[in-house]
């Protein structure tokens, strides 16, 4: 297990006697396909997943099929991201939430690289650290109002004003703002077609109400924004 196991928010000054004790407990390395299913729907949640490489998705859906609500999970960053716990693990939320089962399926976007550590090991290291538990209820806490806001942008019918709700309450508006991995995830964070964004960001960009290179989103006029919301 090198830094991209490590370091991530869930592990940040947690003691030498819990690393060791992770290092001990019986985990297992797992690689996936693009597209493949790693957990279906109505699994019994038996380990907590620390992606290496590559990203995740796990998707919930109405009881007629339709797409309700998507999150994605990938190696990143704690710094100035539209998407904070990027690189951490999941789903603690579940587990304290006192949830046994999943209830949304779970597929890898791209080729990805996994290590999942078993629930019954993890819990009892987790509550003999006090920071190491400080940590993982402050990344359920993070993962609850990421989750909240963005269900709040959602709600406004016009793909401008979702982005700019994004824009302006996820990120720090006067910085440059990341593309959460790419224009296709944050398409779908927002529950627009990747088309109608890409079209939506020349625009603006045409306008120099913003500045865009693909990977990253510069406020030109901040005003514009806060004005729609």
């Amino acid at each position: 297990m090198d830094d991209r196991f490590w370091n991530r928010l869930i592990f940040k000054n947690i003691s030498k006697d819990s690393r060791e004790a992770i290092l001990k407990i019986n985990s297992r390395e797992c690689v996936y396909a693009a597209n493949e299913l790693i957990i279906e729907e109505g699994e019994e949640i038996k380990d907590i997943c620390v992606i290496l490489e590559g990203v995740l998705k796990s998707t919930e859906y109405t009881s007629d099929g339709k797409e309700l609500n998507s999150s994605y999970f990938y190696v990143g960053k704690k710094i100035n991201s539209s998407y904070p716990f990027a690189g951490d693990a999941f789903p603690f939320y579940l587990i304290y939430g006192g949830i046994k089962r999943y209830f949304f399926n779970t597929y890898s976007v791209k080729k990805s690289r996994v290590i999942w550590l078993p629930v019954k090991e993890l819990l009892p290291i987790i509550e003999r650290d006090s920071i190491f538990l400080k940590n993982v209820l402050q990344f359920v806490a993070e993962y609850a109002c990421y989750s909240k806001i963005i269900l709040r942008g959602v709600q406004y019918r016009k793909i401008e004003d979702r982005l700019a709700y994004w824009m302006l309450n996820l990120n720090d508006p006067d910085k440059d703002i990341p593309i959460p991995y790419s224009q296709e995830v944050l398409a779908d964070i927002l529950h627009v077609s990747r088309s109608s964004l890409n079209q939506e960001l020349k625009r603006l960009k045409n306008e120099k109400i913003i500045s865009y290179n693909g990977k990253s989103i510069k406020i030109l006029n901040k005003n514009y924004f806060k004005e729609r919301l």
